[in-house]
């Protein structure tokens, strides 16, 4: 613990005095903010200075210096999220916001939602940090009144931006990379973008990565500690996209995306099950095509629509059972249909109105004789008002969430609706520092999943939903001296979660126990400040988070468990990342701290978590001639091979190294 807290201090010292990206722009003028054309971004490069809540961006520079490579990693370096890690490449990744739980987080991918009603957690491990141009997380009501209802709804939302090609002056633009790193893990990525007309642009992707993920960890036994290494760990994925932008007219723009995504790995147990080498195996294929339209139909109104069709299909296979077959082999199919629109009308140019209506149709079928097969319809809707002036935002918008369920074999759950009021407010109360006083609360509700009510293997529960709200209070700062841009901001919040639901992994992570937990009540803090210098020849560039979370079980004041941590969830987590770019070479420097916690909802030491951190480093140098562009970068993950565990009994990977070449052809 004392070097851990030397190393945390180093960091700071270091990131304080070097000058980080505020990736973006100082604060600007709110009602040139309130045109048509910019109303609709959604994934500024920017902190958010004028936002009613918490924002935090990450662009490909910070997505480079934290040693990224998939979206959950960067996700780390943002305050009041905690990721959950089941360890390597293959295990799975999900983010809880403010102690909420990972259901209780929209994540859309270019702007359209991604959701899973078979599990409700949505795997950030499947989304390459290469290939996105941003990662953006909200932390309570958005500013954007161009957001769907479904995104709307919920309490906190990350929006993964792809790459998206810029031609000027070329007809086309092709790059390609290769990644090789540590338990023979190898990556290989290929580009292209070309022009069709003169305002219409193709893009295709492709990705393929395998892993061994054969790392070693160290098991403690009672009296003495033993190494070995991670079995029957492999992953061998493989992605696809292709995208074609469209500019229709003057004022409306399409784009259409198809994705492909496929998976095999094994499931390594948790480190209990040691008695012999686990044979189960996990395959997963996502394939969506997604369409989305914007239009400013003239100077006030301005039209959003989105449609998307998604297919995803999972097997899990475990030929080591018990039961008559002495096999398992479960196979599902979730099939979804989503059509989405917003109307936004300027009323003034201080005033904004917007109303969004969201339909999903979500069926999931298996080869199961006793699977439920169910089939549920959900409508999304949402009015929302915004008034902003120079130095004055306020925003109030009403969610409404309904929903019809039924089932081929056993009872459905019943049908539910539920109306989710949110409000917010940012004052400028100090425009040549720059400093806004900001406020929001936020009304949620969450439905129990496919998984939660039919799970074959677990006995049928009467779960309840999620009711959650959210009261936030805070400041933000952010301004320009000279050629260093400055920003911080600190917010403290309140939680409650009344029924939720935890879900927690049995053997592996393809089986899970779902239970409600009472009232779960959360206090934090989330901070985070950077510094950074735009220009010369030599640029540092600094950026640290820290987070405070009390997040307690307030279900039953007679319970073992009352006022306990909730599990899973630091009181104190903490990180840095520090870099600087040369004409010579690049140098980055990161860390990530977590506090102690605990594994079960009842704060015992025999579920006590240590604490933890991990440093990483890399340098990395770009080459440039007439034909091409070139970088070349050595990254070294978890320098100090600290032996940790995100969730217990599934170890996290120690020491790692990367190297990474990337082509880009002019």
């Amino acid at each position: 613990m004392v070097l851990c807290n030397k190393i945390i201090a180093c960091i700071t010292i270091c990131a304080l005095c070097l000058p980080v990206e505020v990736q973006g722009q100082i604060f600007s003028d709110t009602i040139e903010s309130q045109t048509i054309q910019e109303v609709s971004i959604s994934a500024e490069p920017t902190l958010g200075a004028s936002s009613i809540s918490v924002e935090k961006n990450a662009n490909q520079q910070l997505m480079s210096a934290t040693g990224s490579l998939q979206v959950s990693d960067v996700l780390k370096f943002f305050s009041g999220a905690t990721v959950k890690d089941y360890g390597g490449v293959g295990g799975l990744k999900t983010v809880s916001v403010r102690g909420l739980g990972a259901s209780h987080t929209a994540v859309s991918y270019d702007g359209i939602i991604i959701t899973d009603n078979q599990t409700g957690q949505i795997d950030l491990g499947r989304f390459s940090a290469s290939q996105a141009e941003s990662v953006r997380l909200v932390s309570g009501p958005d500013n954007d009144l161009l957001q769907t209802a479904a995104m709307a709804s919920q309490a906190a939302a990350i929006t993964v931006s792809s790459v998206r090609p810029q031609l000027t002056g070329k007809k086309h633009d092709s790059s390609a990379q290769l990644k090789y790193g540590s338990f023979n893990t190898i990556s290989a990525q290929a580009s292209t973008a070309f022009r069709v007309k003169r305002n219409n642009t193709v893009s295709l992707q492709a990705e393929w990565l395998r892993t061994d993920g054969n790392y070693p960890y160290i098991l403690d036994n009672s009296n003495s500690s033993e190494t070995k290494k991670l079995e029957n760990s492999d992953v061998n994925r493989f992605r696809a996209e292709a995208a074609w932008f469209g500019t229709i007219n003057q004022n409306t723009d399409i784009t259409v995306r198809g994705y492909w995504f496929q998976s095999e790995q094994g499931l390594h147990n948790n480190i209990l099950y040691i008695e012999k080498t686990p044979l189960t195996r996990l395959w997963n294929r996502d394939v969506f095509v997604q369409a989305s339209l914007k239009s400013a139909l003239n100077n006030r109104l301005t039209l959003k629509m989105n449609a998307k069709y998604g297919n995803t299909y999972t097997r899990y296979y475990d030929p080591d059972q018990l039961n008559i077959a002495k096999v398992t082999d479960n196979r599902y199919l979730e099939q979804e249909g989503y059509l989405a629109g917003v109307l936004l009308y300027r009323i003034t140019n201080s005033i904004t109105a917007s109303t969004a209506l969201d339909g999903r149709l979500s069926k999931l079928d298996g080869n199961g004789a006793e699977q439920a097969r169910p089939t549920r319809a959900t409508l999304n809707a949402s009015v929302a008002l915004k008034y902003a002036s120079q130095t004055l935002t306020l925003t109030g918008r009403l969610n409404y969430v309904g929903t019809t369920e039924k089932t081929i074999n056993r009872k459905a759950a019943q049908n539910y609706s539920h109306f989710s009021p949110i409000i917010g407010a940012n004052w400028l109360v100090w425009p040549t520092a720059g400093l806004h006083v900001r406020a929001s609360f936020t009304n949620t509700y969450r439905l129990p999943t496919f998984n939660d009510l039919y799970f074959e293997q677990i006995v049928s529960r009467d779960l309840k939903p999620e009711r959650s709200s959210v009261t936030s209070a805070g400041l933000v700062f952010e301004n320009q001296v000279n050629t260093t841009l400055l920003s911080f901001y600190a917010d403290a919040y309140n939680s409650r979660i009344k029924d939720r639901i935890v879900a927690v992994p049995g053997k592996n992570t393809a089986v899970w126990m779902m239970v409600n937990t009472g009232l779960v009540v959360t206090h934090g803090i989330e901070t985070g400040f950077d510094i950074s210098r735009f220009e010369g020849r030599i640029r540092p560039a600094a950026k640290m988070s820290y987070t405070y979370q009390r997040a307690m079980d307030k279900s039953d004041k007679e319970s073992s468990t009352w006022n306990h941590q909730l599990p899973y969830t630091p009181r104190h987590s903490a990180s840095a990342v520090a870099w600087i770019e040369t004409p010579v070479i690049n140098i980055s420097c990161n860390s990530i701290y977590s506090g102690d916690y605990y594994s079960n909802a009842y704060n015992g030491p025999e579920y006590y978590m240590p604490s933890y951190y991990e440093i990483g480093c890399s340098l990395w140098k770009d080459f440039q001639t007439r034909h091409y562009n070139a970088t070349l970068k050595a990254e070294c993950i978890n320098l100090t091979n600290n032996q940790y565990e995100l969730v217990r009994y599934f170890p996290m990977p120690g020491r790692q190294f990367r190297i990474t070449a990337t082509i880009e052809l002019k």
